[in-house]
């Protein structure tokens, strides 16, 4: 992604801090002092992050109270401007407070500086709930990691107008590319978890339950913590799954008796217990949990599983652990791997959707009548809206569903808001339900008018792995050309565009009832190809006669009762 930066205070562009930054992404700095220009600009079509330092834009001592409100009103008056002349464009302000003043002063009401940042923050993240282009970086905390004095370099802002070291740089450089490659790549799905001296100090196989250190002081605590911050994990959306070399008797034995521990059984929701190779089990869990390797990450505290793994499987994320278990919480959460912008309902209930995923997938194995075993799991669908609402859930699957998903086509909120209130588009969500519980709003398909009013075409067509095998994505097609039809529309065109991970979904559209592009007869091809000209991305072309058009594994959902 090529960004646009600028700042209220130099930014060094050449010093090697940028370094790794520019080269996962094109980085243009501008000329110097140019925010206001740069954030007022309409013709500015890129990517933006705004530095800003408020020392350089806002003397706190000159105002208060509301006057502190019409100072801040006169810096983000630009910013305001950018997000409404350039709402689909990414925008990152990274801000920092760097006055200081001493403790006493600050003993019994806040500095003026300090009023001023917490208003700042404030209006900054009421703009982030209205417009989900933009991402807040509060610079203060990152360089607390570091230190701030570390972090700021009076010697360059004399001699340059920088505020910051080159550590300070560094700090800022990493925190931008930690939000930019969210923005691009989705987070990791799935902690996969060793269980000797991981989740607890000792071999339970040897040492018995009684004799593991958990718990306890010191160390045992620092074990206690390390489950903890896992749970964090969980409650914010990672799956959670064991693979280890044990009896599986006595894993579950320290899960259900052993009163130090953080972790339940509950949380688990896959786990291979047994003496394959690590690499095996960690390819087993993904097919069960139906998800790339890449959405996967492994704790182990032995270095060599670890390093065989991370041979055999270079698309899973291995942690190096730090050497002393006391470092290991703090570690975990300060990952950015399994980090989100947002958390929905789904992602709360990860682990109850990827159990329940399990179990299908075990009743469904040998079943000789398909059709028959679906027909009786009481299958309910359900179309929904894009709304305010179902606006998160919707922007996270466009984001993070790669296997099932026809083009991969990354919406951000506001496309989807623009496109599900123009004329003419279809734009649905799926929910699911069934007796092995509620799914979710697990799937996405967006139909859009052409300049044909015969013509319209399937932009977005998209399915959470968590419930395929249920053909619920039939009844999302048909939930599509039903309305097209009643509108008089004659053609649906669809796109596959392949992708890295998306094969499973190249058969899609012709296997439901869609013929190639070219196998039309020349006036129909003429008139479709016109139609979607500025639509399609380069992908293979498919159409659907809608007059005609029989779409399969229907009669799963035939039943009134789980009628639409």
């Amino acid at each position: 992604m090529d960004i646009r930066l600028t700042a209220t205070s130099f930014l060094m562009p050449g010093n090697g801090a940028w370094r790794s930054l520019g080269d996962a992404h094109g980085l243009d700095f501008g000329a110097f002092g140019d925010w206001p220009h740069v954030l007022s600009d309409p013709s500015l079509q890129a990517a933006v992050a705004w530095v800003v330092f408020l020392d350089d834009v806002a003397d706190p001592e000159a105002s208060d109270g509301a006057d502190l409100d019409a100072l801040l009103a006169s810096v983000l008056g630009p910013l305001d401007a950018r997000i409404d002349r350039a709402s689909q464009q990414p925008m990152i302000v990274a801000w920092a407070s760097p006055a200081s003043s001493s403790v006493i002063e600050a003993a019994r009401t806040p500095s003026a500086s300090r009023r001023l940042a917490s208003r700042f923050e404030t209006a900054l993240y009421e703009r982030a709930q209205h417009a989900p282009a933009l991402h807040v970086i509060p610079l203060d905390q990152v360089f607390a990691k570091s230190g701030r004095d570390r972090c700021f370099d009076s010697r360059n802002y004399y001699a340059a107008h920088c505020r910051l070291s080159v550590a300070g740089l560094g700090s800022l450089a990493g925190a931008l590319g930690e939000v930019l490659h969210r923005l691009t790549a989705p987070a990791r799905k799935v902690l996969v978890l060793d269980c000797d001296n991981t989740l607890w100090g000792g071999v339970v196989g040897e040492d018995g339950v009684g004799g593991l250190t958990l718990g306890q002081d010191g160390t045992g605590s620092a074990y206690v913590d390390f489950q903890r911050a896992i749970r964090r994990l969980a409650g914010r959306g990672t799956v959670l799954a064991l693979a280890s070399k044990n009896e599986e008797a006595d894993v579950w034995s320290v899960f259900d008796s052993h009163p130090g521990m953080a972790l339940k059984r509950q949380d688990i929701a896959a786990w291979r217990i047994n003496w394959s190779e690590k690499s095996d089990n960690i390819a087993a869990l993904a097919e069960e949990l139906g998800i790339g390797l890449d959405s996967m990450a492994f704790w182990d505290d032995n270095p060599i599983e670890r390093e065989t793994v991370r041979t055999a499987m270079p698309q899973v994320h291995v942690f190096d652990c730090p050497k002393h278990v006391i470092d290991w919480p703090k570690a975990l959460l300060e990952c950015a791997d399994f980090a989100r912008f947002e958390v929905t309902a789904e992602d709360r209930r990860k682990t109850a959707l990827y159990k329940a995923r399990a179990e299908f997938v075990t009743e469904l194995t040998g079943r000789t009548d398909r059709v028959s075993f679906l027909r009786s799991i009481q299958l309910r669908p359900e179309a929904l809206a894009i709304e305010p609402a179902s606006l998160a859930r919707a922007t996270q699957l466009c984001a993070k569903t790669n296997q099932f998903n026809l083009r991969a086509a990354r919406h951000s909120a506001t496309d989807l808001t623009e496109i599900a209130r123009t004329d003419g588009a279809i734009a649905l969500l799926a929910r699911l339900s069934d007796r092995f519980g509620d799914h979710g709003i697990v799937g996405l398909a967006i139909a859009r008018p052409t300049s044909d009013p015969a013509v319209a075409f399937l932009d977005t067509f998209l399915l959470s792995c968590r419930v395929l095998g249920r053909h619920l994505e039939a009844w999302m097609l048909d939930a599509c050309v039903r309305p097209l039809r009643e509108r008089g529309v004659r053609f649906l065109a669809g796109e596959f565009i392949p992708r890295e991970r998306n094969a499973m979904a190249a058969g899609f559209l012709g296997e439901h009832g869609f013929a190639a592009l070219d196998a039309l007869s020349a006036g129909d091809r003429d008139q479709v190809a016109t139609a979607i000209g500025g639509l399609a991305h380069g992908g293979k072309l498919y159409v659907a006669d809608l007059k005609t058009l029989d779409i399969p594994h229907l009669e799963i959902y035939s039943d009134e009762k789980v009628a639409a």
